[in-house]
């Protein structure tokens, strides 16, 4: 095994050690990963730039007291300059995504707090794209995934995380027109809401749980007619519901887990799982250690999938990591000085504060059994469970290409 670094290592060796796969188990089902089309329904690419320059470059802002989200959205602009320019940096981003044996990810490219950020985050993507075009290209359709295979690249799909209005209510084609200019630029999922309500839906943390607005509404014929997939992830389950019922094509809740597992805001009770897949969609089973509950690990996570495939059919299930694999330079090399995470990481505007999800095994997402990069021994965690390799081929990326077909007909 060419293990990326030590973490990497460490990272493979939790999920063995969590699985227990027998010789024969832990050998198909490396190769059927490396064999089925195999994708992350909603996550990041990784990220392998923090180099001596942008941690000299955090601690003299640091220094110069820019501010807490000056210094991270700075930061942030360079650290995926350094990706591409940097070349150990940018060796380690293909190698990476090699090791993943992914054929496919969704990148979520925006976070849907205002235009003007969503556009420099895709600016900053649309760099990644053609700085590594020997190793992904974006893809709109399946077609162009297929394609994208075939010359033996990784296809990236885009996703935002809010729809692209700005609110001044005076004239509804003026509120809209921007989903066919996030659609040409190739945006094919987009959230509803983030947590928080806004002018379309509840998000998943409100209290009052109230449905889709009339807005809301338009939204999704819009997106609809332009060929974008519904996503309802961080959405509330009256407006995921209803976002089912109203659209006229499958969605999707690309990240989260099943509510009956685990009493948490981000997780989809039973009636909203079901509604989704009545209408052809799918859910997506993320990752992240803190909000999957039990063992929080990648048993866990197994179980969420196994859940949902009983409740509503394999043919309705997929993974989601909502993840990256990142590069973490040596502390003692470096001693990076910042703000405590909490302060700049979004915490009030994903209204995450009133929502904590500390994980009960800390790492686990980054270099325990869920660590992205173990992307290979998820697909041995599903063989494990007695998954059929038809199933699996459906939940590594054929539901996928179903739903998204449907979107653009």
């Amino acid at each position: 095994m060419d293990f990326l670094c030590e973490n990497h290592e460490k990272a493979f060796n939790s999920a063995l050690a969590c699985l227990k796969p027998t010789p024969a188990q832990l050998e198909h089902g490396l190769e059927l990963h490396r064999n089925l089309f195999a994708m992350d329904h909603f996550g990041f690419l990784p990220s392998a730039c923090w180099n001596h320059k942008t941690v000299t470059a955090w601690n003299e802002l640091k220094d110069k007291y820019v501010g807490s989200r000056e210094l991270s959205k700075r930061i942030e602009w360079m650290q995926y300059d350094e990706c591409c320019d940097d070349p150990e940096c940018a060796a380690y981003f293909r190698r990476a995504l090699r090791a993943s044996g992914l054929n496919c990810m969704v990148q979520t490219v925006a976070e849907g707090k205002s235009r003007e950020e969503d556009i420099r985050r895709m600016a900053c993507n649309i760099q990644l794209l053609r700085h590594f075009s020997d190793t992904i290209a974006q893809a709109g359709s399946c077609d162009d995934i297929r394609r994208i295979n075939a010359e033996g690249k990784i296809a990236v799909v885009w996703s935002v995380n809010g729809p692209p209005v700005v609110g001044e209510m005076e004239d509804g084609q003026r509120e809209l027109h921007w989903i066919d200019d996030w659609r040409r630029m190739g945006v094919r999922l987009m959230h509803l809401s983030y947590n928080r309500r806004n002018f379309a839906a509840d998000g998943c943390t409100e209290p009052a749980n109230g449905g889709i607005s009339d807005l809301g509404r338009e939204l999704i014929a819009r997106l609809n007619q332009a060929g974008i997939i519904v996503d309802v992830p961080h959405t509330g389950s009256r407006s995921s519901i209803e976002a089912a019922k109203f659209s006229r094509k499958p969605i999707m809740a690309s990240h989260t887990a099943a509510k009956a597992l685990f009493d948490f805001c981000r997780c989809k009770d039973d009636e909203t799982i079901k509604a989704i897949a009545d209408g052809g969609g799918m859910v997506g089973v993320y990752t992240y250690a803190g909000m999957i509950g039990g063992s929080d690990d990648l048993n866990q996570v197994l179980d969420h999938i196994e859940y949902i495939s009983k409740l509503v059919g394999v043919d309705h299930v997929g993974i989601g990591t909502d993840l990256q694999y990142s590069r973490r330079w040596p502390e003692e090399v470096y001693q990076m000085r910042g703000y405590p995470r909490s302060e700049y990481s979004g915490k009030w505007w994903g209204n995450w504060e009133k929502h904590p999800h500390a994980p009960a095994k800390p790492g686990e997402s980054q270099t325990g059994s869920l660590a992205w990069i173990n992307w290979p021994l998820f697909t041995v965690g599903l063989v494990v469970r007695n998954f059929s390799d038809d199933d699996i081929a459906k939940i590594l990326g054929q539901n996928f290409l179903r739903v998204l077909d449907a979107n653009q007909a």
